[in-house]
């Protein structure tokens, strides 16, 4: 048995023998003790009765260096006050707090931010403090525990908060200036309004077979019924589709380990991308062969051109890692019978591997207008002839157009 957990016990013999032996002073100890005791063990019992830690982000998303204010909450809802107190509150490595230094921690990847002090009954005490994100990426807030003690101090008790938030910090965004890209026509959109192109999607009827049809426009059902060769005929459509293809792999091998500089640069050029297209009404959409965090599936974002739309891929771009689902290649040929004809496919990378070459050859063959943007001299030589190739170089502050 723990001493503390004696003192009624050491207490009502002193008592018994105080009063057994006619000796009030020991009693009357003997009596103090053992009230101290019970009653400091009862207060223990409920010191977080009623208790609350609430924590509120003024804005769960910001850019990188965008401040932004995080409040802690302490409630103590009951007669009983909390003589001291102690949280701790885990952050996100990359996110600092101004003007302040925060406690280390042995979990990776976190630090603490730590206040005391002592609340009454019925009080409520708050803090305001002022987030600074270093660096993009979803960012962990939580979890928290809370320390406090009886008024002796005899009998601690902690209790651990395991909820989370996340502050999801955009990455970089630079004009297509900053990145030596044409700002009105930067992938070739021909002058006077808006292309019109066939939407596979809506078929507007059959007719005979011509040669030089795609075999993918032939309706086999219709086919076998007539006994002649039938092809589709679209509808037209006038909606102009961007669709980023992020390869996030710097390095040949998985094992190799990655190049944090490139994988920001290759971020922030599609982030860049996508707000040009999103502003110059394209139904923009990313494919990317990483994983969101917590789930084993790839990122992708479906085409479209509604206001959230660039919200959801800088959020997606936010969370990209160095882990990856596999090759781009391979995602690009699941995705490929998705891609609408006159479609604009956009690759972004620091390295091409010979698969995704190929596939790109293959792209450019079929029909779609395949551009690279390359944030490195490997990946723009690798590129296969007759793809046009933007060269972003530096930090953005040039870059030259190869063909």
């Amino acid at each position: 048995m723990p001493f503390r957990d004696s003192w009624p016990l050491i207490g009502g013999l002193l008592f018994v023998v105080g009063f057994g032996a006619e000796l009030p002073a020991v009693a009357l100890l003997g009596l103090a003790v053992m009230v101290l005791g019970i009653g400091a063990r009862q207060w223990s019992n409920h010191l977080f009765d009623r208790v609350a830690l609430r924590r509120k982000l003024a804005n769960r998303r910001v850019f990188i260096g965008e401040p932004t204010e995080l409040e802690v909450e302490l409630e103590n809802r009951k007669f009983l006050p909390l003589p001291w107190f102690e949280w701790r509150l885990a952050l996100g490595e990359h996110l600092g707090v101004a003007g302040e230094r925060l406690a280390a921690s042995a979990v990776p990847g976190l630090h603490y931010l730590v206040r005391r002090g002592a609340a009454g009954w019925y009080a409520v005490e708050r803090w305001r403090v002022v987030l600074e994100p270093a660096r993009r990426g979803y960012h962990p807030i939580g979890p928290a525990s809370l320390r406090s003690a009886d008024l002796i101090g005899a009998w601690p008790r902690r209790i651990e908060d395991d909820g989370r938030d996340h502050l999801v910090v955009y990455p970089r965004v630079y004009r297509l200036e900053e990145l030596g890209l044409e700002a009105e026509r930067p992938f070739g959109d021909l002058r006077g309004g808006e292309r019109i192109f066939e939407d596979p999607l809506r078929i507007a009827g059959l007719r005979e077979y011509r040669p030089g049809d795609p075999l993918r426009r032939i309706d086999w059902k219709a086919t076998a019924r007539s006994g002649d060769l039938r092809s589709r005929v679209y509808e037209p459509s006038a909606t102009r589709q961007l669709y980023l293809l992020l390869n996030i792999d710097t390095m040949e091998h998985a094992w190799e380990g990655y190049l944090s500089e490139e994988l920001e640069q290759l971020v922030s050029v599609t982030a860049s991308l996508a707000t040009w297209a999103a502003g110059s009404r394209y139904a923009v959409g990313m494919l990317a062969n990483g994983a969101y965090p917590g789930a084993d599936r790839p990122i992708r974002v479906a085409p479209s051109r509604s206001r959230e739309q660039l919200v959801r891929l800088l959020e997606a771009l936010a969370v990209v890692q160095p882990l990856t689902m596999g090759d781009l290649s391979g995602a690009i040929r699941r995705e490929s019978g998705r891609f609408e004809a006159g479609s604009t496919l956009v690759l972004i990378a620091s390295l091409i591997p010979e698969p995704l070459a190929a596939v790109l050859g293959r792209l450019a063959a079929e029909g779609h207008r395949v551009h690279v943007v390359a944030v490195s001299d490997r990946a723009a030589a690798a590129v296969p002839a007759g793809v046009p190739v933007h060269r972003v170089g530096g930090r953005f502050q040039r870059a030259e157009v190869l063909v």
